[in-house]
């Protein structure tokens, strides 16, 4: 019987069951993982990518089904792309104004979310965004990426999600879901933080031993802050973040459009 204090449940109070599609064996899974429903994950199995890696058998695909940790995870929209410039957008949405997140999720009217963004891009940037996106050397990529264990890679991607996590999680958020249209009909899709927050429903494991030196993470932070001087964005800055989040509003509403023709095509089959 499930816990409901230990799992992220449903209205129902009932432990919410996602999976995850894959090739490739593994006890745990990465930092910014993505879990959905059955069909979701049976979807990604039939993707392209796979064929083009050498080391996995097409043959023997998995479907791993998960429950989560308890906590507070934060709606975003699907960002179709997931690369470090998508990220930054969320975090100025989240830094600057939350709403323009639930406008794009209800699909608002873009002019007004427009209007929002421009009003928005009239504050100060916090320091936190200029941190996480800070481009520092090798040497110190490769310290700070030993000081916390979520990743064992020491690049600037690598850094710049360890600080993006950390800093979600400061502010109490454990994770991310959205909409997915693209594998699916609009159901929630999830994104975790950290390897600990997903428990295996195929097989018992053990918790992954972690490490954080959080005093010298936080000394890393604190020596940024003390010298950061506040500033506006730049126009370009401006003027790719509008386009970007235009992009997860048009993205939106094409793949919402494409469920609803593959229903219509469907109804005309039977």
């Amino acid at each position: 019987m499930t816990n409901n204090k230990e799992f992220l449940c449903d209205k129902s109070g009932k432990a919410i069951t996602c999976f995850h599609g894959t090739y490739y064996d593994f006890d745990y899974f990465f930092p910014l993982t993505h879990f959905g429903n059955e069909l979701s994950a049976k979807t990604v199995l039939h993707e392209g990518k796979w064929k083009r890696d050498k080391n996995i058998d097409i043959n023997k695909p998995k479907i791993i089904p998960v429950h989560f940790k308890n906590g507070n995870y934060l709606e975003i929209p699907d960002l179709n792309n997931h690369y470090i410039e998508d990220w930054r957008a969320i975090i100025l949405v989240f830094l600057l104004d939350k709403t323009i997140i639930e406008d794009i999720d209800n699909l608002q009217k873009w002019d007004d979310i427009k209007k929002k963004c421009e009003l928005s891009t009239l504050k100060k940037l916090p320091y936190q965004y200029d941190f996480i996106s800070q481009s520092v050397d090798d040497d110190k990529i490769k310290q700070e990426i030993s000081y916390e264990s979520l990743y064992d890679k020491a690049n600037a991607e690598n850094l710049f999600f360890q600080r993006m996590i950390r800093f979600f999680e400061s502010v109490g958020i454990n994770g991310f879901f959205y909409k997915n249209f693209t594998e699916c009909g609009g159901d929630n899709s999830y994104i975790i933080f950290r390897q600990n927050s997903v428990i295996r429903t195929d097989k018992k494991l053990a918790q992954l031993q972690v490490y954080a030196d959080i005093k010298k993470l936080q000394l890393i932070e604190q020596e940024f802050n003390k010298n950061y001087i506040p500033r506006y964005m730049t126009i370009s800055e401006k003027e790719k973040w509008i386009k970007q989040l235009y992009d997860f509003y048009d993205f939106r509403i094409y793949e919402i459009n494409r469920q609803k023709e593959k229903v219509n095509q469907y109804k005309k089959q039977k």
